[in-house]
């Protein structure tokens, strides 16, 4: 104060110094000329601020400077602001969405699709309202000094459009997750990696352009985020193990021929079994299956083997086979003889003919309609049934009998090992034994034979030398008188066809011999 006034002291004379100086110079008005000067200028900004403040207000108008972000809208109305604001940033701007999986996967929707909705007259409200709020002096000084004022517009963003929207889009991003497979190629069985797929993640796609929406709509991009589809089955090389496992199981057909005593057996190569094998596509069980069609070529092969003359016997039905092998068991399978044409030579007999062959008389007569012994003839083409027609039953396969006539021998075989031998008696010269392959068919405790009124116990029958009249084997006879026969002839011809043995050993092969065992004789 004290300085103050000091300053205030010191000014008085100066200014009366200077009235004395306009006095005396006579310009009295240029002090109060200079003085409004000076005042006018002082006030000059805050009249035309006022002015301005007036102007704009009475016209509505932005103030220079304005921006909504990019969009200059200074000297704008409301309407026209509103305007311009609703045609660049609602009907006008699109958005390019960005995979985050794949940079060069790029989809272009407009801001209303992805739910963004500016609103004009809000944000034109905000425009306006610079220059209108709690410093409008100040702000038009700003802009008068060509500053710019920033406003941002006023966004909203609806959550369900863009849902809809990405729905729409995650059907065509959506890639599928591939199981892994298991199949066949090139002849082997091999497995396929599973392939993890993708999906849009709608989710978080949709909280990115909901927390930063106004970026988004600014710069004209967003992020299109994905979530994995794991493969519903990863590993399928357990299955691939249980397939190796299948495939070592043998498929095996095992054929007999009672005939010649010989065996075979046949293996589904391990190609085809790799053909057969069948995965459910569901419960991803391993099992065979094959068409009937691929078995009965497989066994014309097999039959091949077997030569000419002989084909394979009745097999179990398909399913029946399918179903043994899945099992692990064999299948079994007889082999058949065909028959035979035989034309007749000189001199031979309808009874020569049945000794040669080993086929009883009757039946080359039954298969030859109206042939007798007396109409034969040199020439004639003769049809021999097969031999299997004397082999009715069931062949029991680990037993057989061979009887030996050149040397009146009996060998008992079982499981193809020799059980025992014994010393037989079989027909003499004019009531001879047929040779060939025979089968136990009957078995008599003590049969009669009313021919020669004698009774032959532990009688087995073997073929039927006549409809009704049945060779066998069987112990020493007993006349009906009481007499023992031919036990001092062992080791001879003596029957009438029939095979003889001791009693002991006739009991013993009785009880031993099932029915359908193979009985083979030799000459």
């Amino acid at each position: 104060m004290e300085q103050a006034r000091i300053i205030y002291n010191e000014a008085v004379p100066a200014r009366r110094s200077a009235d004395r100086i306009h006095s005396r110079h006579h310009h009295p008005r240029l002090a109060t000329v200079i003085v409004g000067l000076s005042a006018l200028l002082v006030l000059l900004p805050v009249i035309l601020a006022s002015l301005s403040l007036i102007l704009f207000q009475v016209n509505q108008w932005n103030l220079p400077g304005v921006y909504i972000v990019d969009q200059n809208v200074g000297m704008l109305d409301p309407l026209e602001t509103a305007a311009l604001v609703n045609r660049t940033w609602n009907l006008d701007r699109q958005i390019q969405l960005i995979s985050a999986e794949d940079p060069n996967a790029v989809f272009w929707l407009t801001s209303q699709e992805l739910g963004y909705w500016v609103d004009p007259a809000a944000t034109a409200l905000k425009a306006q309202d610079i220059a209108r709020e709690s410093e409008p002096f100040k702000d038009i000084v700003h802009s008068l000094k060509g500053e710019s004022h920033l406003v941002l517009p006023v966004v909203y963003h609806d959550q369900e459009t863009a849902r809809k929207s990405l729905e729409k889009l995650a059907e065509v991003l959506t890639i599928p997750a591939e199981n892994a497979r298991i199949i066949y190629q090139n002849g082997e069985w091999v497995v396929t990696p599973a392939v993890d797929g993708r999906t849009l993640d709608i989710e978080a796609t949709i909280s990115d352009l909901n927390q930063n929406a106004l970026t988004h709509i600014h710069t004209q991009s967003a992020t299109l985020y994905f979530k994995p589809i794991p493969a519903a089955i990863q590993d399928l090389s357990p299955v691939l193990a249980e397939i190796e496992g299948v495939l070592q199981k043998e498929l095996l057909l095992e054929a007999y021929d009672p005939l010649s005593d010989e065996r075979f057996t046949w293996s589904v190569p391990i190609e085809k079994k790799r053909e057969w094998i069948q995965v459910d596509p569901q419960s991803y069980t391993v099992n065979f299956s094959f068409e009937q069609v691929e078995l009965e070529n497989l066994m014309k092969n097999w039959q091949s083997e077997l030569g000419s003359g002989r084909t394979l016997g009745q097999l179990p039905g398909w399913d029946a086979i399918a179903e043994s092998w899945e099992n692990g068991q064999t299948v079994h399978a007889a082999i058949l003889h065909e028959p035979i044409a035989y034309t007749v030579a000189a001199g031979e007999s309808l009874w020569s003919i049945s000794l040669k062959l080993g086929m009883p008389m009757w039946y080359i007569m039954e298969a030859n309609p109206g042939l007798t012994a007396e109409n034969l003839k040199t020439g004639m083409t003769l049809t021999i049934p097969s031999k299997n027609i004397l082999l009715p039953l069931p062949v029991v396969e680990d037993k057989r009998i061979l009887i030996d006539i050149s040397e009146q021998k009996m060998s008992i075989y079982q499981a193809g090992e020799l059980l025992r031998s014994h010393v037989v008696s079989t027909g003499i010269s004019d009531s001879p034994t047929m040779a060939g392959i025979f089968q136990i068919q009957t078995h008599e405790l003590n049969a009669y034979a009313s021919n020669w009124d004698l009774y032959m116990p532990h009688f087995m029958g073997i073929y039927e030398a006549w409809p009704g009249f049945m060779n066998g084997i069987h112990g020493l006879p007993l006349l009906s008188s009481g007499r023992r026969l031919w036990a001092s002839s062992l080791g001879s011809p003596a029957s009438y066809g029939c095979i003889i043995l001791d009693l002991e050993a006739a009991e013993d092969l009785y009880h031993w011999a099932d029915p359908g065992v193979v009985v083979e004789i030799v000459n």
